[in-house]
């Protein structure tokens, strides 16, 4: 994958334009051991281990062949310095579709969702002399599955989702925490303007909260009818949201937080909506693998090549030196066990 962006300088009254292009390189992450694999797992750090808990799949066949859905929730770790992923604990119960971000004390898994219903749920997943622990932390105000959150200075916040498995309209709520004040709890946000929205992208530098995309529900005549989207906001703290340039194309469902190099945040992969409902599930091609960049700066997109495998529903955290992106779906109801790793270059 590359990157490009004009650097520009000056001396005197002369001013000289140079094109910077930067790769990233993909190394592999070792296959985990829950084939097929997962969607929807919670991703990030306790210290130096990757962690990786709960999600979904089919493992015995897939949808299409009547496969069963089973919900998981096995914890695995891997070292920067180990060839396989080992399982060191359970989550207190089957769950995935949340919000995983690694802070200081380890992974923070928000809501999400089983076969039974949507969860308030918070834990911190940390490992202590190669034990799991499972902390609480504090439970979001209302059941929240499906929903993006990031890590702005010291608050985490998460926006949009849905609060139950038959939701015909998602949420249009962002909520904060201050991980400096715990006891202060969750505390809602202005509302953004633009609709309500699952399965969308956020990413966080230490002072704002960006909302990419996603997916927005309309009650339908057999149920939630889904719009894919491409309007795009901006959350300062201290300040109102703010409308920031729209996708070039609809997005949803990439790998979230997304991660910031420098000033560019990176969508890797998502879905665009346009064979939704229209190619069936055997005979999907996969998702996309594209990459778009997003400079804060100048409030700009740009395709930015492509990742080695396109992977929907996952988390992505920094780890190891680059951006770790694990297991997910590669095409409607298929998982893989994969992993990559990117390094900028």
């Amino acid at each position: 994958m590359s990157r490009a962006r004009w650097l520009i300088s000056g001396q005197g009254t002369g001013v000289c334009l140079a094109y910077v292009v930067m790769s990233m390189r993909w190394s592999r992450i070792p296959e985990s051991p829950n084939a097929p694999g997962v969607g929807g797992a919670f991703l990030g750090t306790s210290g130096d281990l990757l962690l990786m808990a709960g999600g979904s799949n089919f493992p015995a066949k897939p949808a299409w062949e009547g496969g069963a859905k089973a919900w998981h929730d096995t914890v695995y770790s891997i070292g920067p310095r180990n060839r396989k992923w080992t399982a060191i604990g359970k989550l207190p119960r089957p769950i995935g579709y949340g919000v995983g971000i690694s802070i200081r004390q380890g992974l923070l898994t928000i809501g999400g969702a089983n076969a039974e219903r949507h969860y308030q749920d918070c834990y911190v997943l940390s490992v202590e002399e190669g034990d799991l622990k499972v902390r609480p932390f504090p439970f979001l105000p209302r059941p929240l599955a499906y929903a993006a959150g990031a890590l702005v200075g010291s608050k985490v916040i998460v926006a949009g989702g849905t609060e139950r498995p038959d939701a015909t309209a998602a949420s249009s709520t962002a909520y904060a925490i201050d991980l400096a004040n715990l006891t202060g709890g969750w505390k809602e946000l202005p509302l953004w303007a633009g609709s309500g929205r699952m399965l969308a992208q956020a990413a966080g530098t230490k002072d704002t909260f960006f909302l990419f995309g996603g997916v927005a529900l309309t009650a339908g005549a057999k149920g939630a009818e889904r719009e894919y989207l491409t309007d795009c906001h901006a959350f300062t703290l201290g300040k109102e949201w703010r409308r920031i340039a729209a996708l070039p194309r609809p997005i949803a469902a990439a790998p979230t937080p997304c991660p910031f190099i420098g000033e560019q945040a990176l969508l890797i992969g998502g879905d665009d909506g346009s064979l939704a409902g229209k190619v069936e599930a055997a005979k999907h091609p996969g998702f996309s693998k594209k990459i778009l960049s997003y400079d804060k700066t100048a409030d700009t997109w740009q395709e930015a090549g492509e990742a080695p495998a396109a992977l929907l529903t996952t988390g992505c955290t920094k780890w190891n030196g680059g951006i770790a992106v694990v297991n997910g779906e590669i095409r409607p109801c298929m998982r893989s066990s994969e992993g990559w790793l990117g390094r900028e270059e």
